[in-house]
């Protein structure tokens, strides 16, 4: 199980057990047409995997900002690119926040950066908010915009409304269930997991692994 995974399933064993607060998350933002979005993915994720030491010690994290960054993306033709990497340094000796730009500590070729690295679904709510949800990404819109992306290229474009995108989503998640990566995640989890349930352990893998799946 990979630390990711380790990290969110402490996180949602914690909730289950009534010990801590469910918080909504600070999106990432992407600028599409001239217009910029909430953006219910983190592409950037998988690069700092092997990173740790990218985010500074001062860092300033919160409960609605786990990630301590916020990713500034844009799809230009079929590009992915990534144009900010926004984080929120503590300064103690004048006790004040202040706002940095570390894409060059990241990439040092400079900005944009075409995101190569990242195969996935971009997420994007372009909707009213129909229901509030004070967790992760998982408030309801009415209005979708899907981006399907191949190593950092725009493969299909989807716009739906939230009926549509629900039933896409557990279309996509029933063939995800069907695949080896499924059933050994089921495992590992319920190694982990504390005696979760199988409802309980169907519903965190529908969330964590949602990039990968509706990316197919």
């Amino acid at each position: 199980m990979n630390l990711a995974m380790r990290m969110l399933l402490a996180g949602l064993l914690l909730v289950l057990a009534g010990t801590a607060g469910a918080t909504a998350q600070v999106a990432d933002r992407i600028l599409i047409e001239g217009r910029e979005y909430a953006l219910n993915t983190n592409p950037l994720e998988s690069q700092l995997r092997d990173r740790r030491d990218f985010l500074p010690g001062n860092v300033s994290r919160s409960t609605a900002n786990w990630r301590g960054y916020v990713a500034h993306w844009a799809i230009d033709g079929d590009r992915l690119l990534l144009r900010k990497v926004e984080v929120r340094l503590y300064d103690r000796e004048s006790e004040k926040l202040s706002s940095v730009d570390l894409l060059s500590r990241l990439f040092p070729g400079g900005a944009p950066v075409a995101a190569t690295w990242y195969s996935g679904a971009l997420i994007i709510p372009d909707g009213r908010l129909v229901d509030y949800v004070h967790m992760g990404y998982g408030s309801t819109y009415a209005h979708y915009r899907v981006y399907r992306i191949a190593q950092g290229s725009v493969v299909e474009a989807l716009s739906m409304d939230a009926e549509q995108f629900r039933a896409w989503r557990e279309r996509k998640f029933q063939a995800f269930r069907q695949t080896g990566q499924y059933r050994k995640a089921v495992a590992d989890v319920r190694r982990e997991g504390g005696g979760m349930s199988a409802e309980d352990i169907d519903s965190f893998l529908r969330g964590f692994y949602a990039e990968q799946y509706l990316g197919r």
